[in-house]
Formats: C-alpha cells, sequence, structure tokens
C-alpha cells in the first residue's frame, strides 16, 4: 500500500480541529474585528467566498495589530466544517492555539 500523503487542506483542517479541542476562538467577523480591536487575536482564517469589503475591514484591523491572516482554500461552509459546526463561518478568529502549532504554518 502506497501511504497517501497530506494535502496543504488536510494538514491546516487538523490543525483547525486541534485548536477547536484544545484552544480558544470566534467565529464571525462581527466578533473578530473585535478581537483585532483589543489585540487578543494570534491568528485569522479567511473563506475564500467571503465578501470582498469584509475581508479588506478584517485585513486592515489585522495588519494594524500585525496578526497573521490565512486565507483559507475552502469556501465558508468548508471552514464552519472544519470547526466542527454545522453552519457557515467565512472567518474565524484563534486567540489562543492551545495544543496545535498552527501560528507556524
Amino acid at each position: 500500500m502506497v501511504k497517501k500523503s497530506k494535502t496543504k487542506v488536510d494538514t491546516i483542517n487538523s490543525k483547525i480541529q486541534l485548536v477547536m479541542k484544545s484552544g480558544k476562538y470566534v467565529l464571525g467577523s462581527g466578533q473578530t474585528l473585535t478581537t483585532l480591536r483589543q489585540g487578543r487575536s494570534k491568528l485569522i482564517v479567511i473563506a475564500n467566498n467571503c465578501p470582498p469589503i469584509r475581508k479588506a475591514e478584517i485585513e486592515y484591523y489585522a495588519m494594524l495589530s500585525k496578526t497573521p491572516v490565512h486565507h483559507y482554500s475552502g469556501n465558508n461552509l468548508d471552514l464552519g466544517t472544519a470547526c466542527g459546526k454545522h453552519f457557515r463561518a467565512s472567518v474565524l478568529s484563534i486567540t489562543d492555539v492551545g495544543d496545535s502549532d498552527i501560528t507556524s504554518a
């Protein structure tokens, strides 16, 4: 049997799932902007179908607070599923990474 190599999406999904279990996070653009203003965010994950104005606003606040931004390759339904939720999520803000090494990726 040939061992299947992990793709980039698989690794980011597993790291997001580890953050969901062991770290702290907020979902949604409103709460993400709040954590960015307060300086609590460690990483921002944005889905690829997030509205352009919202994406630009979040990226602007992230640039001001020197927070890294990861552009998730899936849509908001995929990001919500990766978070273990049964709803769509276009933005994820990680405030405490927990056991995951997602910020080094």
